[in-house]
């Protein structure tokens, strides 16, 4: 800008109060409030004592703090201004990085969500297989609860055997199983039940069965029966009468 622009013919520089940004303006002005046509800022013209170099010899670099009251360039680690002595506050953006919460990063989160999925695998996988295991294990029974179980299993076991051994099954007329004295798992039983034969006559005949134990995948003791033949039947009866 050339220097026989103003009323005066005398131009000068300063900064802006606010945003530090570079005036020229005519000396007769110094004083004077404007706006800042940098930060739209009031601000006031002063003729600084350290005159303020023009923009062709600027380097970029961070703002210059000026003091508020006089104008006077103030170092940014300076507490006072040199000019008129006022104590200067700075600003709370100077502090601000060390108020910046620390974020981690993507590599530290991925190495945390892998040591928690560790985690999970090494604590969780023995709690579940040790819960999973002991869900197998048979509660023990009372002898009531043992007795009526098998009963059960040896009347089902009688009428699924049955189905098989007799030809022509019309109908079970009468089912009956007995338990041993000498042992809770020594089991017979006898089916009666009617039958077509081959000429389309219904005849009537009697069904015995033994049965012997065996272990399921529960743990439990079960019953599995077969056909007792006649002869069978009438030992095991002189047997039991001894």
């Amino acid at each position: 800008m050339s220097n026989s622009g103003g009323p005066s013919g005398s131009w000068t520089r300063c900064i802006c109060s606010v945003c530090s940004g570079h005036l020229e303006f005519d000396s007769d002005l110094a004083g004077e409030t404007i706006q800042c046509p940098h930060c739209g800022m009031p601000t006031i013209l002063f003729i600084p004592r350290i005159p303020v170099p023009s923009r062709a010899g600027l380097v970029s670099g961070p703002k210059v703090l000026v003091c508020p009251d006089c104008g006077t360039p103030v170092d940014a680690e300076g507490t006072t201004c040199a000019g008129c002595g006022r104590v200067i506050e700075l600003p709370a953006a100077t502090h601000r990085a060390e108020l910046t919460p620390q974020v981690l990063s993507p590599t530290a989160a991925g190495a945390w969500l892998v040591l928690a999925i560790l985690l999970v695998v090494v604590v969780g996988g023995p709690v579940f297989w040790w819960r999973s295991e002991f869900a197998r294990v048979p509660k023990p029974e009372t002898e009531l609860q043992l007795k009526v179980r098998l009963q059960s299993e040896a009347e089902l076991e009688m009428l699924k055997e049955s189905t098989n051994v007799i030809v022509g099954l019309n109908r079970i007329i009468r089912t009956s199983v007995a338990n041993s004295d000498d042992s809770r798992y020594k089991w017979a039983g006898e089916v009666v039940a009617e039958f077509v034969n081959r000429v389309g006559g219904v005849e009537r005949t009697n069904i015995y069965f033994k049965f012997r134990t065996d272990t399921g995948s529960d743990g439990l003791v079960h019953l599995r029966c077969g056909v007792e033949s006649g002869a069978d039947h009438r030992a095991r009866q002189r047997s039991d009468r001894r």
